[in-house]
């Protein structure tokens, strides 16, 4: 079962200040049901702003992109399975 969190509580896991989750919430980089996969969002999101110094709109591209890419694979896994 895939938990929920408060905006405290997510703050505190992933060590991303309240402030700064607003306002990815804001951007559509994360949605506002704070659950694991908001989580393993937010991770991968730091990752990418400290290392390629993104902007929130160059966020909200590549993690949107990145979910995609997720998707479709996850679709190719589906379709590869043996019958």
């Amino acid at each position: 079962m895939n938990e929920t969190y408060t905006l405290e509580v997510l703050a505190e896991i992933t060590g991303i200040e309240t402030t700064t989750l607003i306002q990815y919430q804001e951007h559509g980089i994360i949605r506002p049901a704070f659950d694991d996969e908001t989580v393993r969002r937010l991770r991968r999101a730091e990752h990418l702003r400290e290392s390629c110094e993104m902007n929130l709109d160059g966020l909200k591209l590549l993690t949107h992109l990145m979910e995609e890419v997720e998707q479709l694979r996850e679709e190719l896994r589906r379709h590869q399975r043996p019958q």
